[in-house]
């Protein structure tokens, strides 16, 4: 054992990147025998999918884990790999999107004692280097020869990844005391995730993930009243309040100002904030459509509570850039930049409403194609219609309109708008 190992150690978090894999292990027994089992020094296995944060199989389930929360004991071995071969940025979302969507999926124990063997058929359950290779797999990259049954020590040997140098540092005595007690604030959403799920599984044992329970939703409307209890007693819509509360200063850029923090602490935060923003769609957007679009063709209760709770997931979200953002640029660590508005009804236009609000998107085409032209009402096709901006611009979307007199009196009454 080298000196180094002597001492507990954590993973330099500012050196490992989105779709990277992350091998550990502890000194539990369990993971003495799998390192025995595969003749190498790890154990367990996790895919990095945003800064500082992995998604990981484990007796849980499948869920988040903030990456800088995570200590090796004195002895335990520590890697980052990262694919030889860079993935594309489709290939990045691909593996992402995997992992996030296997959220709550369930752990199998006898399908990860299977990995060291072959001859058996998948389940959809999960294990922790199954859930790393398939997701590889789903963006058409090969790291082991058989993604469905696989060890972490087929991941550390793999030709396709090579590993990452100097990803783990020493804790001082003091910085190990102040982590130990720490509150691991994630784990309130993995509870609220596995409470959520472990109700609906009781409706069906068929749903693994939370993407599952809209799919059932969707057959089976008739369980959309137990389901909305379940959402609501797991506390699933409340746990951004908790968030806020544990870091307001994260929310106004005066906030921040005040906020005991060093200069470097939140000028990181900041900027690693802004760059995962830059990297690829919000999920949050996204999510929001996605249940706007359910929710459309299938008017059900929890599908409007998730609608509701995606609105503001990314309310709060563009607070936070919004604040990082000023809190850069008052430093002149970023080039200030105008909020770009659209004109209504060009391409581009639609491109950002349907990225929101799909719903109003389709709407907004079919008057304009009834009207036989653009230069007509977003709302009601009536003509003639001016151009909008809202004073207060939104979290997502747009933020312009065309409107008639009348549709722009009654918007205008709740969101106050200039012409544009």
């Amino acid at each position: 054992m080298s000196e180094f190992e002597l001492w507990p150690r954590v993973f330099v978090t500012d050196l490992i990147q989105p779709g990277d894999v992350v091998l550990t292990t502890t000194t539990d027994p369990m993971s003495k025998t799998i390192r025995k089992l595969t003749d190498t020094d790890i154990s367990h296995a996790m895919i990095c999918v945003d800064t500082s944060s992995v998604i990981d199989s484990t007796g849980d389930g499948v869920h988040a884990r903030n990456l800088g929360r995570i200590i090796l004991e004195p002895g335990c071995a520590g890697h980052v790999l990262r694919p030889v071969k860079p993935l594309s940025t489709d290939q990045l979302r691909a593996v992402i999107f995997f992992a996030r969507a296997a959220v709550g999926t369930r752990y199998t124990k006898s399908g990860a004692a299977k990995s060291v063997l072959a001859g058996f058929v998948a389940g959809r359950r999960q294990f922790c280097s199954r859930l790393v290779a398939q997701a590889y797999r789903d963006a058409g990259v090969n790291l082991v020869s058989d993604a469905d049954f696989c060890h972490p020590g087929e991941l550390l040997n793999s030709t396709a990844l090579v590993e990452v140098p100097n990803v783990l540092r020493n804790l001082s005595q003091e910085e190990e005391a102040d982590r130990r007690e720490d509150i691991d604030n994630v784990q309130a959403m993995r509870d609220s995730t596995n409470a959520l799920l472990q109700d609906a599984r009781k409706l069906s044992p068929e749903i693994e993930s939370l993407n599952d329970i809209d799919a059932y939703l969707v057959e089976h409307p008739e369980g959309d009243a137990q389901l909305v209890q379940a959402l609501q007693s797991s506390r699933y819509l409340e746990l951004w309040r908790d968030e806020f509360e544990r870091n307001p200063w994260q929310y106004h850029v005066a906030m921040m100002e005040a906020h005991n923090a060093s200069e470097e602490v939140k000028q990181r935060y900041c900027e690693v904030l802004l760059a995962d923003e830059e990297l690829w769609p919000n999920r949050f957007i996204l999510n929001h459509a996605g249940y706007v679009t359910l929710n459309t063709f299938h008017p059900l209760k929890y599908f409007a509570l998730k609608v509701e709770l995606y609105d503001i997931l990314t309310d709060f979200h563009a607070r936070r850039i919004k604040a990082a953002t000023a809190w850069l640029e008052s430093r002149g660590l970023r080039e200030p930049a105008p909020p770009k508005l659209l004109r209504p009804h060009t391409p581009e236009w639609f491109a950002s409403l349907r990225e929101w609000n799909p719903k109003q998107a389709a709407m907004t085409e079919a008057a304009i194609q009834v009207a036989g032209g653009s230069d007509v009402c977003s709302i009601c096709a009536d003509d003639p219609a001016c151009d909008y901006a809202l004073i207060s611009m939104p979290a997502a979307g747009p933020g312009t309109l065309r409107l008639c007199d009348d549709c722009f009196r009654i918007r205008s009454l709740n969101e106050p708008m200039r012409p544009f």
